[in-house]
């Protein structure tokens, strides 16, 4: 055939690949100056006494940091953070639950934030933050061989806790908590109305996802979200920017309706009625119709459901339950 016949074709994956990598050049920005009751988590956190830093190696050779809240008990909880910050704002709720010796808490900071990883706001590879809990596990089984595992997470934590129970990997664990988990854009637990907080590059998002469908991940490391945290809040510990890598793995996959369905029979959500950043009369209807246990608590917003002294006392409860 002629040339002439082939140059369209041959065009089109260049014509694909110069409108991916054009979009990816739309970097994310903040605006605006509203966004979470960032007041109530400093006022709550400076009443407790947050446990230093641990670290373990990950398989890759790097360190995660971890704070251990030790009790006597064989039921170890892994509680995890959410997006932009690190574990310290849960101390009060890891304290609490050493208490009455509920449970041994391990907070680890996520890899890609305050000590964790060697890229403070990236990770090596979508599935990274898996395989780090797969090894703090393992590092829990090798001091105690008889520990009941028992993974929950706050917010972006919440969904990261919620992605890993419901993998095929997390044979191993008794139960999952998740205090007011996000579930992602397309859930009907987002909000109508923007929260100030997450500020996304829908360009450079769709640039990246077309990247990935051909195959190259050259640009993955590229920042795809930022966090609106108030500077009068901020003391460097923070982490305001993911990049497409983190983002991505930081939270649920697309089919979070199945992520739900795969929670194990001993899984309870907790939700503030008050939460800003959610919509919490979605949860009920949502979870309740997949047959998972959902409660609502009155008066609380988006960081109360780990600071205010019902939801800690009801999860607390409920763990002692099992």
């Amino acid at each position: 055939m002629h040339w002439k016949f082939w140059l369209p074709l041959l065009m089109i994956p260049v014509i694909y690949l110069a409108i991916a990598l054009s979009l990816t050049l739309v970097r994310p920005a903040v605006s605006g100056a509203e966004s979470l009751n960032f007041d109530r988590l400093i006022a709550n956190n400076s009443s407790v006494k947050t446990r230093p830093l641990q670290t373990f190696v990950a398989r890759d050779g790097q360190e995660v940091s971890y704070s251990r809240y030790p009790a006597d008990s064989d039921l170890k909880v892994i509680l995890l953070h959410g997006s932009g910050y690190h574990g310290t704002y849960l101390a009060p709720l890891a304290d609490y639950l050493t208490r009455n010796d509920t449970a041994d808490v391990y907070v680890p900071n996520v890899r890609g934030h305050l000590g964790s990883g060697n890229t403070r706001g990236d990770i090596g590879y979508v599935g990274q933050l898996e395989d780090d809990i797969d090894d703090l596990i393992a590092m829990i089984h090798e001091q105690d061989p008889n520990a009941r595992i028992c993974i929950g997470g706050h917010s972006s934590g919440g969904a990261l806790a919620m992605r890993y129970v419901a993998g095929n990997r997390a044979t191993s664990l008794d139960c999952y908590f998740g205090l007011a988990p996000f579930l992602g854009p397309d859930a009907p637990t987002m909000p109508q109305t923007d929260t100030g907080w997450a500020h996304i590059s829908l360009p450079r998002i769709i640039g990246m996802s077309m990247l990935n469908t051909v195959g190259i991940h050259t640009l993955d490391g590229l920042e795809t979200i930022r966090f609106n945290m108030p500077e009068a809040y901020r003391d460097g510990t923070e982490t305001l920017g993911y990049s497409w890598r983190l983002m991505a793995n930081f939270g649920l996959r697309r089919d979070y309706e199945k992520d739900i369905a795969g929670l194990p029979k001993a899984s309870i959500i907790f939700i503030g009625r008050n939460d800003e950043a959610l919509n919490a009369s979605a949860f009920e209807p949502l979870f309740g119709g997949l047959g998972k246990e959902t409660h609502v608590i009155d008066g609380i917003d988006h960081f109360g459901i780990v600071l205010d002294a019902r939801a800690m006392s009801q999860l607390s409860d409920w763990l002692n339950s099992l």
